[in-house]
C-alpha cells in the first residue's frame, strides 16, 4: 500500500518499461526540434547597445554576421529565393489576381457622417446641443471647427453643462476674450481633458494665468492637456501650469516657438507625465532635456517631430533609460538620425505600438532588421518617404508585421511586387488603414491582390498613382474599401477617410439628432 495515497501498487510491466525506455531520447529530440523550429515566432531579440558603439565606424558590418535564423533574416532569405525564382521565370511568378466580373455593391456612406456634415453645413442654426451624448458633441464640434464654422454661441452651448472635456482643434476664430469667458462659464474643477490647438492668437500668457490664478489647484481633475500651436505661450505659465494641475498625465506643446528647454525641465520635474508633444519646438534643445527625461520612469508617449538637436545618442540614451516602457516614439523629420537610432530602439522597446520614421533619409535596410527583431506587437508604422528596398519591407512584414492596423508607406519608390505580396498574406487579417500614395510601381494586379486579401481595410490611400486604372477600381471585390486620392475633391475624401477611420473604431453609437426647423 502507497503510504501517503493509500492506494495499491500496480506492477510494472517490464516490456512497456523497455519500450518507453527505447524511444525517450527521440522523443525528447523530437520535441526539442519542434521548439527550436518555433521559437523564433515567440521570441523577443535584445540586443544592448553600448555607449561606445555609436562611434564605432565599423558596427553595421558586424550587424551583418548576426544569426541567420532571427525572423528578418529568415523572411529576407525566402524572399530572395522568390526573387531569383522570378527572374529565372517571369512567367510563372503571378499573383493570381484577377478582375472580378461580379458586379460589386457600392458603399454608402456612413449614416454617421451624412448627419454629422449636415449639421455642420447648417451649423448657424444650431440653438442646443442639450441632450446629445458626449462622444458625439465632441465629434460635432471638432467638424465645426475644422470646416471653419465654429463661433463664441455654440461655444457656450457646447460648454453648457457639467462637460468634463473640451475639444477645440482648432481655435484660430476666437478671441482672448472668448476663451477667458469659456473658462469662466464652465466648472474647471471638474474638466479631464482640454484640447485648444491652434490657440495662438488667442492664448498669451496672462489669459492662461488668469484663469490658474483663480486657486492654488485650478484644475486638480485635469490628466490631458493639448495646447498646440500656442505660440504665444512662454515657459513662464508653464511653471505656474504645473502647480495648478497636479494630476496633469499628457501635454502637447507642439509648435509652440516661445516654450524653451527650461520649461520643459519644470515640467518634468514637477509632473510625473506619461506623454510628451514636443514636436517643431525650436528653442528646445533636446541635449539640455535628456536628464530630465531620463528621470521620467513612466514616460510612454514621445514626439519630438522636426527638432533639428534630435541626434542617434539622444536616442540612444533616452530609449535605454526609457524604452521599455514606451507606446508611442514619434521623431518625424529628425534629418539627424541614421540606422543607429532604429537600431536602439529595436534593442529597447519591446512594447512599442506606434513609429512614426517618416522622412529620415539616412536610414538603410538594416533599420527595418531592428525593428522585425525587436519590435514584434506595432500596430502603427510610419515610413513615408525612406530609402528601404522592397525586399526589406517585405521581410519585416512578414517578419513582424501581422498585428498592423495601420502602414504608411507613402512615396517609398522601390515599393512593389515583394511588398504587395507580403501586406495581402501577412497583415490580412488586422490592418484596416494602408497609405500607398505616389508608390507608382504597383500594378493594378498588386493592388487587387491586397484588397482582395484584406478582408477588414477600410481606408486605401493611393494619391498619386496615376498608373492605376478602372481594372482595378473596378475589379476589387472588397467592399468595405474606401479608396482616397484618385478621383472626386481631395478634401471631402481625407475628411471622409477621417470619419470612416473613427467608425471603424466603435461598435456602436448612439445617434441623436435635434431637428431645427
Amino acid at each position: 500500500m502507497d503510504g501517503e495515497r493509500g492506494e495499491e501498487r500496480r506492477p510494472m510491466d517490464l516490456r512497456n518499461w523497455h519500450h518507453e525506455r527505447r524511444w525517450r531520447p527521440y522523443r525528447a529530440d523530437l520535441h526539442r526540434e519542434v521548439a527550436r523550429l518555433r521559437a523564433p515566432g515567440f521570441a523577443r531579440y535584445r540586443v544592448e547597445v553600448r555607449k561606445d558603439e555609436l562611434d564605432d565606424p565599423n558596427w553595421e558590418a558586424e550587424a551583418d554576421e548576426e544569426e541567420s535564423t532571427r525572423p528578418f533574416s529568415a523572411a529576407m532569405a525566402t524572399i530572395k529565393k522568390r526573387v531569383e525564382s522570378r527572374k529565372s521565370n517571369p512567367a510563372g511568378d503571378v499573383l493570381g489576381w484577377t478582375p472580378s466580373s461580379r458586379q460589386r455593391l457600392r458603399r454608402a456612406p456612413p449614416l454617421l457622417h451624412l448627419c454629422l456634415m449636415s449639421l455642420v453645413k447648417h451649423g448657424e442654426e444650431i440653438e442646443s446641443l442639450e441632450g446629445i451624448p458626449d462622444d458625439l458633441k465632441h465629434k460635432i464640434v471638432s467638424l465645426l471647427c475644422s470646416n471653419r464654422k465654429m463661433n463664441s454661441r455654440i461655444l457656450r452651448t457646447y460648454l453648457n453643462g457639467s462637460t468634463t472635456e473640451i475639444h477645440l482643434t482648432d481655435c484660430s476664430w476666437a478671441s482672448e476674450d472668448v476663451i477667458q469667458d469659456a473658462f469662466t462659464s464652465c466648472n474647471i474643477n471638474h474638466l479631464r481633458l482640454v484640447q485648444l490647438d491652434l490657440s495662438g492668437r488667442c492664448m498669451p500668457d496672462y489669459v492662461l494665468q488668469t484663469v490658474l490664478d483663480k486657486s492654488q489647484y485650478s484644475f486638480p481633475s485635469l490628466v490631458t492637456l493639448s495646447l498646440k500651436g500656442a505660440y504665444r505661450l512662454t515657459d513662464n505659465v508653464l511653471s505656474v501650469l504645473a502647480s495648478s494641475a497636479p494630476s496633469l498625465k499628457s501635454i502637447n506643446l507642439g509648435k509652440c516657438s516661445l516654450i524653451t528647454s527650461c520649461g520643459i525641465i519644470s515640467l518634468a520635474e514637477k509632473l510625473n507625465l506619461a506623454e510628451l508633444y514636443i514636436d517643431n519646438c525650436q528653442k528646445i534643445d533636446v541635449m539640455q532635456i535628456l536628464p530630465a527625461l531620463e528621470t521620467m520612469e513612466h514616460l510612454e508617449v514621445l514626439s519630438v517631430a522636426g527638432a533639428s538637436t534630435v541626434c542617434d545618442t539622444f536616442i540612444s540614451r533616452l530609449m535605454h533609460a526609457c524604452g521599455y516602457n514606451m507606446r508611442e516614439l514619434i521623431v518625424a523629420d529628425c534629418q539627424k538620425l541614421t540606422t543607429k537610432s532604429v537600431r536602439a530602439i529595436g534593442a529597447n522597446c519591446p512594447n512599442l505600438c506606434l513609429l512614426d520614421l517618416q522622412r529620415l533619409n539616412q536610414l538603410n535596410d538594416l533599420a527595418l532588421k531592428y525593428l522585425a527583431n525587436g519590435c514584434r506587437s506595432m500596430t502603427t508604422l510610419k515610413l513615408r518617404q525612406n530609402l528601404f528596398s522592397d525586399e526589406a519591407i517585405a521581410a519585416f512584414l512578414e517578419a513582424s508585421g501581422g498585428s498592423l492596423i495601420e502602414l504608411s508607406l507613402n512615396s517609398i519608390a522601390k515599393v512593389e511586387h515583394q511588398t504587395a505580396i507580403a501586406v495581402a498574406y501577412a497583415c490580412h487579417s488586422n490592418l484596416q488603414n494602408l497609405d500607398l500614395s505616389f508608390c507608382r510601381q504597383l500594378t493594378d494586379e498588386a493592388l487587387g491582390f491586397i484588397v482582395d486579401n484584406c478582408s477588414r481595410l477600410s481606408i486605401l490611400k493611393l494619391f498619386g498613382c496615376s498608373q492605376v486604372t478602372e481594372q482595378f477600381l473596378e475589379g476589387h471585390s472588397n467592399s468595405q474599401v474606401r479608396v482616397i486620392g484618385l478621383t472626386g475633391s481631395i478634401l471631402d475624401e481625407m475628411e471622409m477617410s477621417k470619419v470612416v477611420t473613427a467608425v471603424s473604431k466603435e461598435k456602436s453609437l448612439c445617434l441623436s439628432v435635434i431637428l431645427i426647423p
